[in-house]
C-alpha cells in the first residue's frame, strides 16, 4: 500500500513540474481536419532568378487540390528592400536602398500577385530589409566581407549574411546583442507596412519576424499598424547570445493564443528544406504527428532551396509535389488554407475547430507525448504504477 502512495506522490510531482505545458496544451484548440501549409520566407528583394522559381512553384501547387477544391498554399514572407548598386557601408543605412516597388523588381511582384490570384500564394510581411540597416552599416565599417556583400548590390541575397545580422529587431553589431530604441522600432515598422501597401495595394495581415527574434515593443508596433497574426516558432526569442544564437526567454506560444499585444500567435512546427534532405517521407511523418495532436502542419521553407548557387530548384519543386501527392493519399481529409484563414478559425471558433471533450483529451495525450526525458520519466512511472498495482493485487489475494 505504501508503494502505491509513493507512486501517486511521484505522479503528482511529475504533473506539477509540467503544469504550464499541460495548461497550454489543453487550452490550444483542436482541429477537425488535418491542415498543411508551406511557409516560405525571404522572397522579394534579391536575385532576379527567383521570378522563374516563383512561377514553377506556383505551377506545381496548381496541379493539386483537396476535397474542397483548394490548392495547396505557400505563404511568401516578403522582404521589401535591400542595398542598391554601388552602395557603400554608409549607404546601407537606407540612402542606397532599392525597394520592391522598383521597376526592375516588377516581374517579382507580378509573379507573387499572379500566384495569389491563382490561390497558391499568400503574402506575409517579413520585413523592409532582412537586417537592421544601421547595425549592418556599423559592422561593415570593420568587416570587409560585409562591405563586399553590400558592394555586390543590387539584388544580392540576404541569405548570405551571417545569421545574427539577419535579425532585424535586435542590435547584433556586437554580441550579445542589445535592444533597439522603441522610437526606431515604431518608425521602421510603420515604414515597412507602408511599403508593403505601396507594392501590393493592401495592408499585410500576417507578420513573420526575421530569424524569429523580436520583443514586446515590436509586437505592439505591428499591432498599432493593423497587423493581426504573428507567426512564431512556439516561443519568443528577444536577443542573440554571445555565441550568436537566439536566446530562449521561456515565453511559450501556441496556435490561437492571443498575445498581450493583441496579435494572434500561430506556430511553425516543422521544416521542409529539400536542400537539407527534407523529402516527402519527412513531411508525411510530421503530418501524421501533428494530426494526432490535432494541430496544423506549418512547414518552414526558404527561398534558398530554389534560388542561389547551392539551390536545386527542379528537385525542390518536385519535392513539393511529391509531398502534396503523398499527403493527400495518406490523409484524404487534408485541407489547404492560408495561415491568415487558419488564424481566423482559431480566433472566431470556426467550423474547423473541434470542441469535443474526447478529441481534446486524446490530443492532449499526443501533445504531451514528446521524445526526450519527459517520455522516459512518464514511461517509467507507468511501468512503476503497473508493477505497484500487480503487487497490490497479489498481496490482497
Amino acid at each position: 500500500m505504501y508503494g502505491m502512495y509513493l507512486v501517486l506522490l511521484l505522479w503528482g510531482v511529475a504533473l506539477f513540474a509540467i503544469r504550464r505545458d499541460l495548461s497550454l496544451s489543453w487550452t490550444e484548440p483542436c482541429l477537425r481536419h488535418p491542415v498543411m501549409v508551406f511557409e516560405g520566407d525571404d522572397w522579394g528583394y534579391g536575385p532576379l532568378e527567383q521570378i522563374d522559381a516563383l512561377r514553377e512553384i506556383a505551377a506545381e501547387l496548381g496541379v493539386h487540390r483537396d476535397l474542397t477544391g483548394r490548392h495547396p498554399v505557400m505563404t511568401l514572407g516578403v522582404i521589401l528592400a535591400g542595398p542598391g548598386a554601388g552602395a557603400t557601408a554608409d549607404e546601407a543605412l537606407g540612402v542606397g536602398r532599392v525597394a520592391l516597388d522598383d521597376v526592375r523588381l516588377k516581374p517579382v511582384r507580378d509573379a507573387m500577385t499572379q500566384g495569389v490570384g491563382a490561390g497558391v500564394f499568400d503574402l506575409q510581411l517579413h520585413g523592409m530589409e532582412h537586417y537592421h540597416p544601421e547595425v549592418l552599416a556599423r559592422v561593415a565599417q570593420v568587416d570587409p566581407q560585409i562591405r563586399a556583400w553590400i558592394a555586390g548590390a543590387p539584388f544580392v541575397a540576404t541569405e548570405q549574411l551571417p545569421s545574427p545580422l539577419q535579425s532585424r529587431w535586435t542590435d547584433a553589431s556586437a554580441l550579445p546583442s542589445r535592444a533597439l530604441d522603441e522610437a526606431d522600432i515604431r518608425a521602421r515598422v510603420a515604414g515597412e507596412v507602408a511599403m508593403f501597401r505601396q507594392c501590393f495595394g493592401t495592408l499585410p495581415e500576417v507578420v513573420v519576424p526575421p530569424t524569429f527574434v523580436w520583443n514586446e515593443s515590436v509586437e505592439r508596433a505591428w499591432a498599432a499598424q493593423g497587423l493581426a497574426v504573428l507567426v512564431t516558432p512556439g516561443e519568443r526569442y528577444e536577443m542573440r547570445g554571445a555565441d550568436g544564437l537566439p536566446v530562449d526567454t521561456g515565453i511559450c506560444l501556441h496556435n490561437g493564443q492571443r498575445c498581450t499585444s493583441g496579435l494572434l500567435a500561430m506556430v511553425r512546427n516543422d521544416y521542409f528544406e529539400p536542400l537539407r534532405g527534407h523529402r516527402a517521407d519527412h513531411g508525411l511523418e510530421s503530418l501524421a504527428t501533428k494530426w494526432a495532436q490535432r494541430r496544423p502542419l506549418l512547414l518552414e521553407t526558404h527561398r534558398s532551396n530554389f534560388v542561389g548557387a547551392k539551390a536545386q530548384r527542379t528537385e525542390s519543386v518536385r519535392a513539393i509535389g511529391d509531398l502534396v501527392s503523398a499527403a493527400l493519399r495518406s490523409q484524404p481529409e487534408l485541407r489547404f488554407l492560408t495561415v491568415a484563414e487558419l488564424a481566423r478559425h482559431y480566433a472566431q471558433g470556426g467550423d474547423l475547430i473541434d470542441r469535443r471533450p474526447w478529441t481534446r483529451t486524446m490530443a492532449l495525450l499526443h501533445r504531451l507525448d514528446r521524445p526526450g526525458r519527459r517520455r522516459k520519466i512518464f514511461g517509467g512511472l507507468a511501468v512503476l504504477t503497473a508493477a505497484s498495482a500487480v503487487a497490490a493485487l497479489v498481496t490482497a489475494t
